[in-house]
């Protein structure tokens, strides 16, 4: 059966409300406004916006002057719908945001991405038939310095260019991905202490059940991570996860985690190597920043062994991640 113009809902997370960066968030909002009306203008109707937020009910009113007053167009274009879920994680954020979602289709954005011509549009078409569940767009991080760029090569989303063989295998991309309500409603990111590892889990679940993963070209780019605090911070968050992904996929001993966190160390050097190599000069790197580039690239995953390691063998306990006051905004 096809359905042309299904229904759809767009869940958008957002950090406390008073520690938001106005300058990027209103940038990826009038974005989204523009895919909207551009998707509008093909026969969809007006979706639901649901800004699921970390901050208390209090916090509400004050936020939805601030997007009103940011992003105009999308309050005229959208029924923007705003819930509080105090204190709660990324994940909890989607989940909680899922719940106030109509419509066919989710649509999940974070608010540090921007929305790119055609993103809305792409991640809906596969919806016109039946059978998909799960359609996932490309993510890239946005760079314009050193160690933005830096950060571009090494992390776990593609390039914006050139980079096919690294996009046709990317995981679930959280900021940008789209799922039948009915599907995500029953099957929520799952619960786990891990940063970001829950997409992880919920892919495999999909992978479970017989369903195929729609990769498509619908673009996004995320701003840079900054600072040596986060830096530091996230790469040892990484290597947690690494072994919590490793435990929950695999069950393994511990000398096997151990091992795990070695191996996946050369593996990620090797990674990395290779992609500073390659695609720094896309980047727009001068040839003399490239073994700069690498060094700190090198670092990160260092710093990723020991945080894998460490869980492993036990010297630090498994708690919940959450991002430390120290950190800032990332």
């Amino acid at each position: 059966m096809v359905d042309k113009h299904p229904t759809y809902s767009i869940v958008v997370e957002m950090e406390n409300a008073q520690f938001i960066d106005w300058d990027e968030i209103g940038v990826g909002l009038t974005a989204l406004a523009r895919e909207i009306a551009v998707v509008s203008s093909t026969g969809f109707a007006r979706p639901k916006v649901v800004i699921s937020h970390a901050g208390q009910n209090a916090d509400t009113s004050s936020l939805q002057s601030r997007i009103e007053a940011e992003a105009p167009q999308l309050t005229q274009l959208a029924e923007v719908t705003f819930t509080a879920c105090p204190s709660g994680r990324y994940y909890e954020l989607k989940n909680h945001g899922v719940r106030l979602a109509e419509g066919k289709i989710v649509v999940f954005m974070d608010s540090d991405t921007v929305p790119q011509q055609g993103w809305l549009s792409a991640l809906l078409a596969p919806f016109h038939d039946a059978e998909p569940i799960c359609v996932n767009g490309h993510t890239y991080l946005s760079y314009d310095d050193f160690f933005s760029r830096t950060f571009a090569l090494i992390w776990f989303f593609p390039m914006a260019q050139g980079d096919e063989r690294f996009a046709s295998k990317r995981a679930i991309n959280a900021n940008n991905v789209a799922f039948r309500r009915d599907w995500i409603a029953s099957h929520p990111f799952p619960a786990h202490n891990g940063f970001k590892v829950s997409c992880t889990l919920l892919m495999h679940q999909l992978w479970r059940e017989g369903h195929k993963i729609v990769n498509v070209d619908a673009r996004a780019y995320h701003y840079s991570p900054r600072g040596w605090r986060f830096f530091c911070w996230r790469a040892l968050v990484t290597g947690r996860d690494a072994d919590r992904k490793f435990v929950a996929l695999h069950a393994p001993n511990r000398s096997q985690r151990i091992a795990k966190s070695f191996s996946r160390w050369g593996t990620m050097s090797w990674r990395t190597t290779r992609r500073v190599i390659s695609h720094a000069s896309q980047t727009g790197m001068p040839p003399w920043q490239i073994p700069f580039s690498l060094a700190v690239g090198l670092a990160f995953y260092t710093l990723a062994f020991f945080g894998q390691f460490s869980l492993a063998a036990r010297l630090v306990r498994d708690e919940i991640e959450t991002v430390p006051d120290f950190v800032g905004h990332s």
